[in-house]
């Protein structure tokens, strides 16, 4: 009796995700409870339009789609219910939070039964949307569970730390299933369907879809990362600079914007690409193309804060951090902010160590060994460049140019090490149709039924690509720059708040965030001497 229930039961699974299948293939989430917007296919008259209704009165001063999404984030909350108030509309963010587990399972460095709902997720979420509230912006949730059922009371939890007026919308038992082997379109005979945790990742990208006409701007992460008001503005700061910068491009003569006082260098002792690169490894403050400013983007980088005793990393090993020979730190630069990513007050929830100074704030997930820099035109400045695939490289200045490291060390790329993984992404509408219809092969958004995926994509990449950090700065060819204004870098850090990571990796791996910077300087430093040297 109970092998044929148990077979009932999986019979019954496998058809349900066949139908589920179905639906999404057509673009229709089945877990949207109210009527989800049409996604049709995008052509160029119906992004223009809609780009231009993104403007707003008074707006003039800013260009682009990016730019009139900036000048709503900036406005200030206003009360009543004035003529003039009715017609400001706030900006409209949609936050999609992606979580596996409702309680802990013991494993990478976790408490096996811990409340990670309470002690997680939901400081996250607090954080971020009372920071992006505040700041008068019409903010909506959207969570995806990769767990069967998230039960009343328990949502009751997450609605009570939610400000008046903003929506909840919950997609239980979100995994989708798969065939883990083989052809998807023609499966084994009697193969049955898989579930597949690492697809839940990707499923942000179909609430994204049904969703993408209702808001201005998208922040999906998974759920113990912490997202506020101030890396949504600072992402747009930088975002509408580089798009003026590309307008500028576009608009003139030679195709190229220019730095102010630019480097005139002799073409015979330029740096020649040693990869798949256009470019060569000593791109300091050359001129730039639109094309290329088009996939220019601000990064993140994932942050944790040691834990008050520090046993298991050390300050030794966090004082020498990997290259400090080769490239040392530069102390006279302003240092980096923990209050942006990590401000927690007494007496601390979950794992986040309250009062956090900068010496505790620390990466993991990349090194200068794998950066660059690069001095943009204003509003720009000076950035560091992140890894990036080499054939989708805009250029910039290699930390290792001019054999600074071992002999034939090659510049670090698609490195699962170095290439510096967020846990997720955000972007303006007009951006995310960019990643759809332009940079990324087979589309960002589903149905990912385009030859270039070859099958189920499932089959072929994991969680980090769906959760759109090594789709986007591999295949899609986008170039993560970080401010290295300390106060904007700052805003680029994430605070990864399981703070697990410190706990269960190699203590080789860890740096701290403003010795990070610090490197980039000397880097920076380097970059402008060897246009001294060149004579500019």
């Amino acid at each position: 009796m109970s092998e044929r229930i148990g077979h009932t039961r999986r019979a019954a699974a496998a058809a349900a995700a066949a139908f589920v299948v179905a639906l999404l293939l057509v673009g229709v989430s089945p877990a949207v409870s109210s009527p989800p917007a049409e996604a049709p296919e995008v052509h160029h008259e119906e992004q223009h339009h809609r780009r231009l209704s993104e403007s707003n009165e008074g707006a003039d001063n800013l260009v682009g789609p990016i730019g009139q999404v900036l000048w709503k984030a900036e406005q200030k909350p206003t009360s009543g219910d004035t003529t003039a108030t009715r017609q400001q509309e706030p900006l409209r963010v949609l936050y999609v939070i992606t979580t596996l587990s409702e309680y802990d399972k013991g494993t990478r460095g976790t408490t096996r039964g811990a409340d990670r709902l309470q002690n997680v997720v939901i400081p996250v979420i607090q954080d971020g949307i009372v920071s992006m509230v505040e700041r008068g912006w019409h903010v909506d949730l959207y969570l995806l569970c990769g767990y069967e059922e998230l039960l009343p009371e328990r949502r009751q939890l997450i609605q009570d730390v939610l400000p008046d007026g903003v929506g909840l919308e919950v997609w239980d038992d979100a995994m989708p299933y798969y065939y883990s082997k083989g052809n998807a379109a023609k499966p084994k005979e009697g193969q049955s369907l898989d579930v597949a945790s690492h697809g839940l990742s990707r499923q942000h990208r179909y609430v994204v879809r049904d969703k993408l006409l209702q808001y201005d701007f998208f922040a999906c992460f998974e759920d113990d990362m912490r997202i506020t008001a101030d890396h949504v503005l600072n992402f747009l700061e930088i975002s509408a600079g580089v798009e003026r910068l590309r307008l500028k491009a576009e608009q003139s003569a030679d195709g190229l914007v220019h730095v102010e006082g630019e480097s005139h260098r002799d073409p015979s002792t330029r740096g020649k690409s040693l990869d798949k690169a256009e470019v060569g490894n000593d791109i300091v403050d050359d001129a730039i193309s639109a094309e290329f400013l088009k996939r220019v983007i601000p990064g993140f980088l994932r942050v944790e804060v040691l834990g008050e005793d520090n046993t298991y990393l050390g300050n030794q090993e966090l004082n020498n951090p990997k290259y400090l020979t080769e490239v040392p730190i530069d102390t006279d630069g302003a240092k980096m902010d923990p209050t942006y990513c990590c401000k927690e007050e007494e007496p601390g929830r979950g794992k986040m160590r309250p009062n956090p100074t900068a010496d505790d704030v620390v990466i993991w997930e990349t090194n200068i060994g794998a950066a660059g820099v690069r001095k943009y035109p204003e509003p720009i400045g000076w950035v560091g460049a992140m890894p990036v695939e080499d054939r989708a490289e805009v250029g910039s200045y290699w930390s290792g140019e001019g054999s600074v490291y071992e002999p034939n060390m090659s510049r670090p790329r698609r490195l699962d090490a170095t290439l510096g993984q967020q846990a997720g992404w955000m972007a303006t509408r007009s951006q995310v149709e960019y990643f759809h219809h332009e940079a990324c092969p087979g589309g960002f958004l589903p149905p990912f039924d385009q030859p270039h995926w070859k099958g189920d994509p499932l089959q072929r990449h994991a969680v980090e690509f769906w959760s759109g950090g090594f789709q986007l700065f591999g295949q899609c060819f986008l170039n993560r720059i970080l401010s290295m204004d300390s106060d904007r870098f700052s805003r680029q850090l994430l605070y990864h708040t399981a703070n697990n990571k410190q706990t269960t990796l190699r203590v080789d791996k860890f740096v701290r965030a403003g010795d990070f910077l610090g490197q980039l300087n000397t880097v920076k430093n380097r970059a402008e001497a060897s246009l001294r040297a060149a004579g500019r």
